[in-house]
């Protein structure tokens, strides 16, 4: 199948007016009764109006056929031509026999022409586009073709005009059109036919129409669906000639460019790379499959190809109506020809302008070459012009060529005898462009295609004389605005027939061509796009942003953002080698976060920084809060401002300090915090401020927060745990992005990051891990095919060269691809407008085996200045304008100029006023040019000019200079002033850390302080190595490191002069020792302390005696009222306030060994408060006291001593102590006060402990927390997330004892939900501890009771009362025991009789009664009340019994314990199926499912008991209409009765 050369010519309108203005007998209709889509009819003879237009009043104008015209520049018209191609593609695998009515004789209708039908054969299309078209539904694929079956009843109603236009492709099936024979093989050999002949073909056509309507009786309705698809044809997959395609592009208003300088607009262009592609990729497809036998059906004449191909556009569908009119049979002519007016008139509104959407012209889909079965397989010409890769790649060009220059044809010449077989082309002369005043280009620069000035890879081969031809054509194209690439591009199409004697660019293989315009298509910018080598010209090769590639690795990072918005807790970590790309792919996530609205923090850790108290995190905030003040944003100032204030208090002035930024937004003057030593831990005080800190402004934060911290191997432990405590957040407040990377080979499997990150599973935090490695060849070569905006096959050859030297690191070859071109051996070309270079000369060009020698070697060839200044950096790492100009004026160095020219040729990178190294590879290599001796020199200079100034003038910089002078080295530093001045400097230093309660830093100072004082320190420098060993110890102590502490306190030990000296040491041991659960050696120590400070405490108290006291202590707290404690005198001795402490720490350690020992500390305490003054622990002992005197049933006491601790405490503003006095408080409160409000008050217990970084209590109260919620009935499903939350933190804090307690509540709420998994083995830790046995035997008491595990329950309550160990202090916890253990015996007593049972029973339930009278009636009515009820039952006395079952049910209702509810409901059913009353029992039955399943306890619902029956509803609608039907219910099921009661109550057999 091919294209004729010249289409038929059309002959007009069907009937022809001959002059007449109104309608006659030969008109089919006017104007208005066209658009009807019927015919005229006249009242009257001789009427000049019809009578439509009379009704309508218009005039009666004539309709004029537009058969034959071609509507040029329109849309519609293009639409038209293309309804023959879009038929044809169908129907031209059509190889059928049909009837030709003109004929009256069967002939063969082949797509191949009559005389090259070949049975079986079918064309060849190239489709790139997906064929799931309205048309498949009558039509087969393209590659097979319909039926003539399928295609005639389309076929044969489509009138001429729809089926021919210019430069369109016949349609074949002359049976089925109605063609006459002559006409179609006219029009297939490419000839026209007169006009007079056509007429007579049009009559014939109608004729034979009638025929066929005669002999078939079709539907209307069938017709109209046939030409609604025919609509959708047209509408959805157009296609129209690739010449008819430019001139429509080309006339189109849209692709002009504004200015209108430019005849080729960038749309054109876009739009004729996807042809240029679909083209491409057509035939590239066919080489790689080897398809012999369709290349050599390519056209036959290369300059034609054009005429072969055809565009399709993307088409919107449309709705047509459907018509259920019907037709009968046509008897005669006039109904045939009526019947094809009717569908000639449908088919015309279908393709009206204003009545069907027209397609883009620039929304290309595909384009296809039509192959050309005319000519003969023998045929040398067209044997050799498709078969050789050269001349299908040198036609492809001349396609491209004519495309893009927007339709301007080239002529072509036969060329010398050698290649006459080749048609060749010559374009036509025109004037070259003068690209040297454009670019004012250097005198041996010619043009951009004569490359014999320029350093080009790879000999120049002989050329042929077709170059200037082709130079010539090609700069005609960069006149039309087409870019040097696709210049190129066509270039080295048209060079490819020259063979091995065309360029080295030239393309040999047409795959090389479709990824060429694969990447113009893809990365316009990089690839499509000229080069701006005005700019690069004087900047040279510059890296990008997508230099690294990683595209697979960003999309991941990005995803695991995505997710983070969404609420998911993430972390992404890049790990690799040095150079792979790591900081780069981050960036580049930031780059896409901050393009998105979002916010990208970066954080860096210095090696040389590490003495630099949050230098890392507070360099990202501070950003965060510029951002803020430089936009102007009040409105989020004021809020977050606001919100902190709130949250932290005057705490926000020691965040302001760490942060300097936030004292504008907080709206600060001068700050001056000094570090808070009422606190119990500064380093988990300043953890809290820090998370609070987080917490706020994601809160006030629209949008996630990304932070990235990039070089985490050298990140400090303060900050890592920092990031861990952010971790683990809630989620809810938690609006945070981490992103992380770290070189993998300087990363120890035991440092803190990775242990870190091993353990984000128990955070609930999502791990992403990204690994960089090096790149391998294909990716280099990928990588320097975007840097140098060039295809791939051309660098190739650099890639493998390049490749050799750097082995595929991206930073290596991104600086030495730099270096080359600094060099001279990688140049711009200005008449290229490319890059070029020189292999021979690079690979001659000695390079360095890796990036550290490399760096080296460049830093060599700067100017001696630079260098200096560069080593100078490289002793600090990072450092300001402000320390430069110290150093400068100290030691008279010239240093800031020559670092801005560092800055210039890219070694140095500035950050405002900060310089700090382009890349650590960098920073190494100069730091290693110097020998280790002579950089502690340089280090010991530094020191000393910034020691003096920050200890005399402006100590901002003492951490910068106590760095210095510990990377000096104490055995470079001969001078012992000079010596004793650096470990004062270093004290200094650790001070102001630790009032930025940063005790990873601090810790550091004092340590290398210490190591500048010699072995007469005690001697030379007495007091100063005092207060540093002090100082290092407390530091020890609050971070864990008991090692140390230890080895510290036997030098104070060993060296100190009086006790006073050792006294802070000796009490920091005892505190140390109780954290490692050393406990008895810290009651030894705290014991002797007390000794020696003359406050020794008797041990041979019996329970009487102390209890005498205990009232005698009581008493004369009575006489004293509230207010005059108030106001009682102060304690100021040192000796008594030390004491204090001592007694206070041993409150709570001495309950897990010697219980009996506490009240007489709590008594020591109090009496000391009474003797000697008021101190800030006298709270400690008033809480203590407190809770010993409601043990003694003295409930109403024991509420006033709690409430006058918390008033002490309030009074002395003391927040080391508040999460003890809290906790101890609460406790007792817990019998008086509703559960509720307790928990409220226990909330912010728990808030005040983590202020004053007091983690113990601080994890005591969040446990006692979520236990509080249990038991009070809140919904188990939010007491199993508090559960889980806090179970997180307890494990990061490594309060195992407190996190192991949490556990088995835990397991009995995911029993009760149905969630449990089997029970965890005991650690060792827990099967030695019997505070834990105890614990877990209550655990498995409660949940054998609740699931009715009858034999478990009394095994583990005989156990529990085993370990149920004596205490002096009055909890929360004895009320839920006394509670359960009191239910549980009057059960058993029930089953076995034994009156043991009952009356430990009976104890219980004295003991609730008590509270209930004395303390809370809320908490303890609804627990009297259903152990009344047991009782009652135990002793026969059903009535009241119920009573008491009905009371307990509606007093738990009323004070908002659903679990106790429901647990009465059940003991209430099981009470009436008892004494056998069904209807009762039922009722309960179904009120306690109700309550269960609304409290979340739904494994008890599945129990076997008749609260879960098959029967039983699950709905509330269902529950409701059963429970009256419960009384015909009962009856009808038969319960298994309990055992009978014993006859006698008190045998106790």
């Amino acid at each position: 199948m091919h294209f004729s050369a010249q289409p038929p010519q059309g002959n007009g309108d069907m009937a022809q007016l001959d002059g007449v203005s109104t309608a006659s007998k030969k008109t089919r209709a006017c104007t208005a009764c066209h658009r009807a889509k019927s015919k005229c009819v006249f009242s009257e003879e001789g009427e000049l109006k019809c009578d439509r237009c009379l009704r309508l009043n218009k005039e009666c104008v004539p309709h004029v056929s537009r058969q034959g015209q071609r509507k040029k520049k329109s849309e519609k018209g293009m639409m038209k031509s293309s309804v023959a191609t879009s038929l044809g593609e169908v129907s031209k695998g059509s190889n059928v026999t049909n009837q030709d009515p003109m004929f009256g004789e069967s002939k063969s209708t082949s797509p191949f022409g009559p005389d090259n039908a070949v049975e079986g054969k079918r064309p060849f299309s190239f489709h790139a586009a997906s064929h799931d078209t309205p048309l498949n539904r009558f039509a087969a694929t393209a590659t097979g073709g319909p039926s003539m079956s399928q295609m005639a009843p389309l076929a044969k109603f489509i009138p001429q005009k729809h089926m021919f236009s210019s430069n369109h492709p016949t349609f074949h099936d002359a049976g089925a059109c109605g063609l006459d024979e002559t006409r179609l093989r006219s029009n297939q050999a490419g000839t026209a036919l007169p006009a007079d002949q056509t007429n007579i073909t049009v009559t014939e056509q109608r004729q034979a129409t009638m025929a066929r309507f005669s002999d078939n009786n079709r539907t209307i309705t069938d017709s109209i669906q046939q030409g609604v698809a025919f609509r959708e044809v047209l509408s959805s997959s157009m296609s129209m000639p690739l010449r008819e395609w430019m001139k429509c592009a080309l006339d189109s208003n849209e692709i002009r460019d504004s200015s209108g300088s430019s005849p080729i607009s960038p749309k054109y262009i876009a739009s004729c790379l996807k042809i240029a592609l679909s083209l491409s990729k057509q035939i590239s497809d066919a080489e790689v499959t080897s398809s012999r036998e369709i290349l050599q059906w390519l056209p036959r004449h290369i300059i034609n190809w054009p005429q072969y191909i055809t565009v399709k556009l993307k088409g919107n569908e449309t709705q047509v109506p459907c018509h259920d009119a019907r037709i009968g049979p046509l008897d005669d002519s006039s109904a045939a020809e009526d019947e094809l007016d009717r569908l000639e008139a449908l088919l015309d509104s279908i393709c009206e302008e204003d009545e069907v959407d027209t397609t883009d012209v620039f929304d290309i889909d595909s384009a296809e070459i039509l192959l050309d079965y005319s000519k003969s397989s023998d045929d040398g010409v067209g044997s050799l012009a498709c078969c050789e890769q050269e001349d299908r790649i040198h036609a492809l060009g001349l396609v491209f060529s004519e495309l893009f220059s927007g339709g301007r044809v080239p002529s072509t010449e036969q060329v010398s005898d050698e290649f006459s077989q080749v048609n060749v082309v010559t374009p036509a002369v025109s004037e070259r462009l003068d690209f040297t005043g454009m670019l004012k280009l250097e005198p041996n620069e010619k043009d951009i295609y004569d490359d014999t000035s320029c350093k080009y890879a790879g000999t120049r081969k002989k050329t042929r004389e077709l170059d200037e031809s082709l130079h010539s054509s090609i700069e005609s194209l960069r006149r039309l605005g087409i870019s040097c690439p696709l210049c190129d591009l066509i270039f080295n199409m048209l060079d490819s027939i020259n063979g091995d004697l065309g360029r080295d660019d030239s393309y040999r293989k047409m795959s090389d061509v479709a990824i060429d315009l694969q990447n113009m298509v893809d990365k316009p910018k990089t690839f499509l796009n000229d080069l701006d080598v005005i700019t690069l010209s004087s900047t040279g090769l510059q890296l990008t942003d997508n230099l690294f590639m990683r595209d697979e690795e960003a999309a991941l990072l990005q995803h695991a953002y995505y997710r983070s918005t969404l609420g998911s807790s993430e972390f992404a970590v890049i790990t690799g080698g040095s150079g792979t790309g790591k900081s780069h792919l981050a960036f580049r996530l930031g780059s896409h976060i901050t393009s998105h609205g979002g916010v990208f923090l970066s954080v860096k850790f210095n090696q040389m920084k590490q003495a630099d108290p949050y230098s890392a995190l507070v360099s990202a905030f501070n950003e965060y809060f510029n951002n803020f003040t430089t936009t102007n944003q009040s409105d989020s100032m004021k809020l977050i401002a606001s919100k902190l204030r709130d949250a932290l208090g005057q705490d926000a002035l020691l965040l302001a300090k760490v942060i300097p930024n936030l004292a504008e937004v907080l709206d600060f003057g001068a700050i001056d915090a000094a570090f808070d030593r009422d606190c119990v831990n500064g380093h988990e005080k300043m953890h809290y401020i820090l998370v609070c800190f987080v917490e706020v402004i994601s809160a006030c934060s629209h949008v996630t927060l990304t932070l990235f911290l990039d070089d985490l191997q050298w990140a400090d432990a303060f900050s890592l745990s920092v990031l861990q405590q952010i971790m683990i957040m809630p989620d809810e407040h938690k609006r945070f992005f981490f992103v992380g990377c770290y070189r993998d080979d300087q990363m120890e499997d035991d440092h803190p990051f990775k242990k870190m990150i091993s353990r984000c599973g128990d955070f609930g935090v999502r791990l992403t891990m990204v690994y960089l490695e090096c790149m391998d060849k294909d990716g280099m070569n990928t990588m320097i095919s975007e840097l140098l905006c060039l295809p791939r096959r051309l660098v190739k050859s650099l890639s493998e060269l390049v490749y050799s030297k750097t082995k595929g690191n991206p930073l290596f070859l991104s600086r030495l691809l730099i270096s080359l071109n600094k060099d001279g051996l990688l140049n711009l070309s200005l008449g290229r407008r490319r890059w070029v270079w020189d292999e021979k000369q690079i690979q001659s060009k000695e390079l360095p085996d890796d990036v550290a020698s490399f760096f080296s070697s460049r830093v060599g060839k700067l100017s001696p200045e630079v260098q200096a200044a560069l080593q100078v950096l490289s002793c600090f790492g990072s450092v300001n304008t402000y320390e430069l100009s110290i150093l400068e004026s100290g030691l008279s160095l010239n240093v800031v100029k020559p670092l801005e020219r560092a800055v210039n040729e890219g070694f140095v990178s500035k950050n405002g006023n900060d310089y700090r190294f382009s890349h650590d590879k960098i920073h190494e290599a100069v730091y290693g040019m110097v020998e280790l001796e002579a950089r502690r020199f340089q280090h010991l200079n530094y020191a000393i000019s910034l020691v003096k100034f920050a200890l005399g003038q402006d100590d901002s910089i003492i951490f910068t200079a106590v760095g210095q002078a510990n990377l000096a080295s104490p055995s470079i530093t001969t001078d012992a002033l000079q010596s004793a001045e650096f470990a004062r400097c270093n004290m200094v230093a650790g001070k102001k850390a630790m009032s930025l309660s940063d005790f990873s830093c601090a810790a550091i100072c004092f340590s290398k302080g210490l190591s500048f004082l010699d072995e007469n320190r005690w001697s030379d420098y007495y007091n100063l190595s005092l207060e540093l060993f002090e100082l290092a110890a407390k530091c020890a102590l609050v971070l864990g490191d008991f090692a140390s502490l230890a080895t510290m306190s036997e030098q104070v030990e060993k060296h100190s002069r009086c006790f006073e000296d050792k006294l802070e040491v000796s009490f920091l041991v005892m505190c140390s020792l109780a954290y490692a659960s050393k406990i008895s050696d810290s009651v030894h120590i705290g014991l002797s302390i007390l000794s020696q400070l003359g406050h020794a405490l008797p041990t041979n108290f019996t329970r009487a005696e102390i209890i005498f006291h205990i009232q005698q202590t009581k008493t004369v707290l009575h006489s004293i009222s509230d207010k005059d404690l108030m106001f009682y005198k102060k304690m100021t001795d040192p000796k008594h306030i030390m004491a204090m402490r001592c007694l206070a720490k041993l409150e709570l350690i001495v309950l897990q060994i010697n219980p009996d020992l506490q009240p007489i500390i709590t008594l020591k305490m109090v009496n000391m408060t009474m003797d000697l003054g008021v101190s800030h622990m006298s709270s400690v002992g008033m809480a203590y006291f407190a809770g010993l005197v409601a043990k003694l049933d003295e409930i109403q006491d024991g509420i006033r001593f709690a409430r006058l601790a918390k008033m002490l405490l309030d009074k002395s503003g003391s927040k080391e102590i508040t999460g003890d006095v809290i906790f101890t408080t609460s406790e007792v409160l817990c019998f008086h006060e509703p559960l509720q409000s307790v928990n409220e008050y226990r909330f912010y217990g728990q808030s005040s402990a983590l202020a004053a970084g007091d983690m113990y209590f601080a994890c005591v109260l969040k446990m006692s927390n979520c236990g509080t919620m249990l038991w009070m009935g809140s919904n188990l499903l939010s007491v199993k997330d508090a559960f889980v939350q806090v179970a997180r933190y307890l494990k990061a804090k490594n309060h195992l004892s407190t996190y192991n307690l949490l556990l088995l509540s835990k397991h009995s709420i995911l029993m009760l939900m149905g969630q449990a998994d089997e029970d965890e083995p005991l650690t060792v830790d827990q099967l030695t501890n019997p505070y834990q046995l105890k614990y877990f035997y209550f655990q498995k008491m409660f949940q054998s009771f609740v699931f009715n595990r009858n034999d478990d329950m009394k095994q583990y309550t005989e156990k529990f009362l085993q370990f149920k160990m004596p205490s002096w202090l009055l909890l929360s916890v004895h009320a839920r025991h006394e509670f359960y253990v009191g239910l549980i015996s009057f059960q058993i007593y029930r089953e076995s009789g034994n009156s043991l049972w009952l009356e430990r029973g009976q104890q219980c339930k004295s003991k609730v009664q008590l509270w209930k009278e004395q303390g809370s009636v809320w908490n303890f009515e609804h627990k009297l009340y259903l152990l009344q009820a047991e009782e009652y039952y135990c002793n026969n006395d059903f009535e009241r019994a119920g009573e008491s079952f009905k009371n307990s049910i509606t007093s738990a209702k009323s004070h908002k314990f659903l679990n106790d509810e429901a647990l009465a409901c059940e003991l209430a059913a099981n009470f009436y199926l008892g004494t056998g009353d069904l209807a009762s029992s039922m009722k309960y039955f179904r009120l306690a499912h109700d309550k269960y399943n609304e409290w979340g306890a739904l494994d008890i619902l599945n129990r076997d008991t008749p609260i879960f029956l098959p029967s039983m509803p699950t709905t509330s609608a269902s529950r409701r209409s059963a429970s009256k039907e419960s009384s015909s219910l009962g009856p009808q099921i038969e319960f298994s009765r309990p055992p009978p009661l014993p006859l006698n109550p008190n045998n106790n057999s």
